[in-house]
This record gives C-alpha cells, structure tokens and sequence, in this order.
C-alpha cells in the first residue's frame, strides 16, 4: 500500500535534508569565520601587548638612567677629590643618551621623562647653589668654632696673667 501522497512526502523529506545540509554547511563555515577571526585578533592582541612590554621596558631604564644621573651628579657633593672635568662629562653624555631614548618614544608615553629633562637644568643650578651654600655653611661655622677656640685660650690666658699679677 502505498500512501497517497507519497510523492509530496518524499519532496519533502528532499527539502528537509537539502535545507538541514546547507544549515549545516552554513554553521560550520560561520564556526570556520569566527575562529578565524579570533585567531587574527588574539595576533593582534599579541602584537600590542609586546609593543607595550617594550615601551614598559624603555621607560623602566629611563628611570633607571635618570636615577643614575642624579646619582653621579650627587657624587659633587659626596667627595671633595672628584675629577669634576670627567664627571662632568660623563654626566653631559648620559643625559644625552636620556635624550636619545626620550626621542625614539612617542611623546604620551614619556611625557614625565621629557619634562624631568627639560627642568633638568634649573633643578641642577638650583642643587648647585644649594650644595655652594651648604659648603659656606661649613665653613662659617668651622670658623666660629675656630674663633670661639682662640677666644676662649685668649680669655683663658688674659685671666692666667692677670692671676700672676
């Protein structure tokens, strides 16, 4: 026995498949896209974050340097017998080489640095004179407290020779 609508029956079951193949085949190429996709951002991704850690890393050292360069220049005042011609020089080199490093940046990512640089040099006539009149300070008083020595074996003497009298 055979139904009477077997022919429609069978040009369904033919669409159904036909209609479930393509959905198919659709959803396993938007599956195919998307992974595709993810893998070119997770590159991209991957790109800017070693992109960053390099700047990170730049900007570390230029800490470090400038840190370095205060350090050297603090070496004025820490030591009387300092060959100041070399240190000085060593000290117009590094910054010089802060000034390279700063220049292979892009500027929003050492805006601080350039700017530490760029009062650099007032900072340092300003430590100068700081440093200059700490060592008058010095002095002064090494002199008071030579003169108030000499005052008091004066005074000292003075009462001795009036005792003798």
């Amino acid at each position: 026995m055979k139904a009477l609508n077997e022919k429609e029956a069978i040009v369904s079951h033919i669409k159904f498949a036909t209609y479930l193949s393509v959905l198919v085949v659709l959803t396993l190429f938007f599956i195919h896209s998307f992974l595709k996709t993810s893998e070119a951002e997770i590159s991209e991704i991957k790109s800017k974050t070693s992109d960053c850690e390099k700047i990170f890393s730049t900007q570390t050292e230029l800490c470090d340097d400038i840190e370095e360069f205060f350090t050297r220049y603090r070496a004025f005042d820490a030591r009387e017998d300092v060959n100041a011609e070399f240190l000085m020089r060593s000290i117009v080199d590094r910054k010089m080489e802060i000034t390279k490093k700063i220049s292979q940046l892009p500027t929003n990512d050492v805006k601080i640095h350039s700017f530490m640089l760029s009062r650099m040099n007032g900072f340092l006539r300003v430590r100068d004179s700081i440093s200059v009149m700490k060592k008058e300070e010095n002095r002064v008083k090494e002199d008071l407290f030579m003169c108030n020595g000499d005052y008091r074996k004066l005074n000292k003497q003075k009462r001795t020779n009036q005792f003798l009298k």
